[in-house]
């Protein structure tokens, strides 16, 4: 009986291995892979394109080679199903700017055709091809300064950018971005001598606003005691080659 029964455990052992093994064998890697048609119009520096999948962005950003070809990796999907996604592919300027509006897109933004990405399918097996990409977005490049009242520069601490909030509306005045700094971006982006930040913007018009002591969204009460302050005039981004050199001036604000 013991033995009859030691049998049966080894071969139930062997038997959700090998069930296991062939699961497993079903989500491996697959690649998307594709070529960006470029603008010669447009002066690009770099060439972003984000796979997105249900809302999740599967991995980061792959930079597309010189002659715009790419292909994304990921390890998402039973490869016997072919699955729906979102191809994104946006240039910017320059490799250190807060990108402010980014995909896959708050959605009043999405009902636009460019923010919307390009649908594709996700064939079966380890490899689909899309061909060619066309590029939705360019970026344009903001520089951004934040003054005390006399007009010098106010925060020039790194523990002065971390409450720092920043808000977008388009041109209708509808909120398409809201959030904080991480500690990444204000090591990489902020100048603290001249308290400037080097931001990122989609082509067109926009309105940048500041929180200096912010709060995440759905607070409450104490988000509605937060104070923002908008940049003097509409900001028009329109390329690389014309960025946009801003300042706002903060009153009844003290350094320590």
């Amino acid at each position: 009986m013991a033995n009859a029964l030691k049998k049966f455990t080894i071969w139930t052992v062997a038997g959700t291995l090998i069930f296991l093994t062939g699961s497993v064998a079903q989500v491996r890697k697959r690649s998307v892979c594709g070529k960006v048609v470029l603008n010669a119009s447009d002066a690009v520096a770099k060439t972003e394109v984000i796979l997105d999948y249900a809302g999740i962005e599967l991995s980061p950003g792959v930079i597309t080679d010189r002659d715009g070809t790419f292909c994304i990796e990921n390890f998402v999907g039973d490869l016997t199903q072919s699955t729906t996604a979102r191809l994104y592919v946006a240039s910017f300027c320059r490799h250190d700017d807060v990108l402010l509006v980014a995909a896959p897109f708050w959605s009043v933004l999405r009902k636009e055709r460019r923010f919307a990405g390009k649908e594709i399918v996700i064939d079966r097996g380890d490899l689909t091809r899309v061909g060619d990409v066309d590029v939705q977005l360019i970026y344009g490049h903001l520089s951004l300064r934040i003054l005390d009242r006399r007009h010098q520069p106010l925060l020039t601490r790194l523990a002065d950018w971390s409450p720092v909030w920043i808000r977008v509306r388009n041109e209708n005045g509808v909120t398409v971005h809201e959030s904080g700094l991480s500690p990444v971006e204000i090591e990489r982006s902020v100048h603290l001598k001249e308290s400037r930040i080097d931001l990122a913007l989609p082509k067109g018009t926009w309105t940048l606003e500041l929180a200096l002591a912010g709060v995440p969204p759905d607070t409450g009460t104490i988000r509605r005691s937060v104070r923002w302050l908008r940049v003097p005039s509409k900001l028009k981004i329109e390329s690389c080659a014309k960025p946009v050199d801003v300042a706002v001036s903060v009153s009844g604000r003290r350094k320590s």
